[in-house]
């Protein structure tokens, strides 16, 4: 076996007079040279990439440090003590803020079925059907087979108009839970609404029998002897157990009251009820209408009832019957100018109230100007004749008669000394 050792060193060995080290020093020196010249002859136009890619170094730098040093994120925040207050706010009646404790937590709570219930409901008393519906939809979203997911989002399409698919997610409700009475009772509605009178009846009468304490089906039995047995006494009567049933919902005080106004002539206990409904819930502009209808039909406070009409307006600017009442009660104060605002707004979103149409034209009459009065009331003659509002049909035929206008199709009366009495509200 053999070990390999390094070779000895062998003196004698000659140097080369060149050394590459030199010759590579000799051979780079000018090319740099030159380099530098060329580059600071042309710096305007080399400059700014290079300082771009210095800077961009320089930045990618700084994001990384920044990245690694970052502070830790906050946790995300429990909403439990939110939706306690909520909870409490809708217990006691304070339904606009117990709206926006569940609104500021929806996120947070996505299969919260009740928490998106809640927000709908509130909407919907507020007046805001549309908003309510894109809430409802999410109701459905957070628990497709909670029944009363289904029975809120028939509630929410009833109170849009569109009660054929009211009654099937009615019904889509009753299949998940046939003992729901709530969904019994928005069926009842929808029927109703639908012109489905014995079905509705019927429906009622069994979401009252299946929950005798159950202030949706009370309300429902209500509205179908008010609106289809014509037995306001016996309406009064429901309302008032669902009222007591639950006191917390300004829409069943609404109803009440209304009955109070209606039925007892007693517009001073109206106002009374409704009042305590805007103490705790400012914005309602369902009860800010009927309070401004009660000051100016039943007490003809015309200021009072424009305050109310306009708080109404400035919560829901989309509220067509506070438009348009309040343009009547702006033309009984003289207010021309603000009346036909008012009433051009409520006539832009499409009112179905002939009366509105009517109250226009007056304030353009008022105005001197019966050529703009002519067209408004036009449109509104054969609205009034649909909806049967015999008033309102004299007043515009009275009021055309007065602007000496002859359109065809329209029975006028006339011309005497009575015809510019006003009709109606």
């Amino acid at each position: 076996m053999y070990l390999r050792t390094p070779k000895r060193y062998r003196g004698g060995q000659k140097r080369s007079i060149i050394s590459l080290r030199w010759l590579w020093l000799w051979i780079l020196t000018p090319l740099v040279v030159y380099g530098g010249i060329q580059i600071y002859n042309n710096r305007e136009t080399i400059g700014p990439p290079i300082h771009d890619a210095i800077y961009s170094v320089v930045d990618n730098a700084q994001s990384g440090l920044a990245t690694a040093v970052a502070p830790t994120p906050f946790p995300t925040q429990n909403p439990s003590e939110n939706l306690t207050r909520a909870e409490a706010d809708w217990r006691d009646g304070r339904i606009e803020a117990a709206l926006q404790g569940y609104q500021n937590i929806l996120d947070a709570v996505p299969n919260n079925v009740q928490a998106y219930y809640r927000v709908t409901l509130g909407l919907i008393m507020e007046g805001s059907e549309q908003e309510a519906l894109e809430i409802a939809e999410r109701t459905v979203t957070a628990g497709p087979f909670a029944s009363d997911a289904w029975a809120i989002r028939a509630m929410a399409l009833n109170e849009n108009g569109r009660y054929g698919e009211a009654i099937a997610s009615s019904l889509r409700a009753l299949e998940l839970n046939p003992d729901n009475a709530r969904a019994m009772a928005f069926l009842a509605e929808a029927y109703k609404n639908n012109e489905n009178f014995d079905l509705a009846t019927s429906t009622a009468d069994r979401a009252v029998e299946i929950d005798p304490d159950s202030f949706e089906a009370l309300r429902a039995r209500g509205l179908i002897a008010q609106d289809i047995e014509f037995d306001l006494f016996a309406a009064k009567d429901y309302y008032q157990q669902a009222y007591a049933a639950a006191p917390n919902m300004p829409y069943l005080a609404v109803d009440l009251a209304r009955m109070y106004y209606f039925v007892d002539q007693d517009s001073e206990l109206a106002i009374a009820t409704i009042n305590d409904i805007v103490e705790t819930n400012p914005q309602n502009s369902l009860a800010l209408y009927w309070l401004g209808y009660f000051y100016y039909n039943g007490q003809g406070n015309f200021s009072q009832a424009a305050e109310f009409l306009s708080r109404c307006v400035d919560s829901n600017p989309q509220s067509i019957l506070c438009l348009g009442l309040l343009g009547r009660v702006q033309l009984a104060l003289g207010n021309n100018n603000a009346a036909i605002e008012s009433l051009q707004l409520a006539i832009d979103l499409d009112t179905p109230w002939p009366r509105h149409y009517l109250w226009m034209g007056r304030a353009q009459i008022a105005q001197g100007n019966c050529p703009a009065a002519i067209p408004f009331l036009e449109m509104g003659y054969p609205l009034a004749q649909d909806s049967g509002d015999d008033e309102a049909l004299t007043a515009i035929q009275e009021n055309l008669t007065e602007c000496r206008a002859n359109i065809p199709g329209i029975t006028l009366p006339e011309a005497t000394a009575e015809a510019t009495v006003e009709a109606g509200s």
